[in-house]
């Protein structure tokens, strides 16, 4: 069903503030700041990686979980950190955004062990094979982060205040 909407201009629409450049930035700017937090854990999760899996724990199964789950703790803690203070600017409560965090967390790091260890045969360079999947697992992080860890509380309006609704 199609319900017309009638659209007014006032003065030929002189009154409009649209800056293309400024509010395309502003509309990018947060994925290009989850983007860069992203980068800065990868770097710190691929290379304890890469150093776990040949130094310390070995190549098979149990060697690859380790690495993966040491790793990730040590770039899971600084990811956190910047998503919540910098790239989603959550005023929220640590407990509930970090157990939400760190639900996110952990299937994200069980299923990239799972799907390292099933496409290890396919490479003997663990850590590229580490890089394609995580970069898939990117996409997803960032719209469950967004939606449902540091999303911003809604707040009750008071009865002189005036709501406007933007529907998408």
């Amino acid at each position: 069903m199609h319900v017309p909407i009638a659209t007014i201009y006032l003065e030929e629409n002189k009154s409009s503030h649209f800056n293309a450049v400024r509010d395309s930035v502003r509309i990018y700017l947060n994925i290009l700041k989850y983007s860069i937090s992203s980068l800065g854990s990868a770097m710190i999760d691929i290379i304890a990686f890469t150093i776990l899996i040949n130094l310390i724990f070995g190549k098979a199964s149990a060697g690859i979980l380790a690495a993966t789950v040491v790793a990730r703790f040590m770039s899971g803690g600084v990811n956190f950190m910047l998503n919540k203070h910098w790239v989603f600017k959550s005023e929220n409560g640590n407990g509930i955004e970090m157990i939400k965090y760190l639900t996110l967390f952990s299937c994200q790091m069980m299923l990239s062990w799972i799907l390292v260890t099933g496409l290890s045969n396919l490479s003997p360079h663990l850590t590229i094979i580490k890089i394609l999947v995580d970069s898939t697992l990117f996409f997803i992080s960032y719209q469950i982060q967004k939606k449902y860890i540091f999303n911003k509380t809604e707040r009750v309006a008071h009865s002189n205040e005036k709501i406007y609704i933007k529907t998408v």
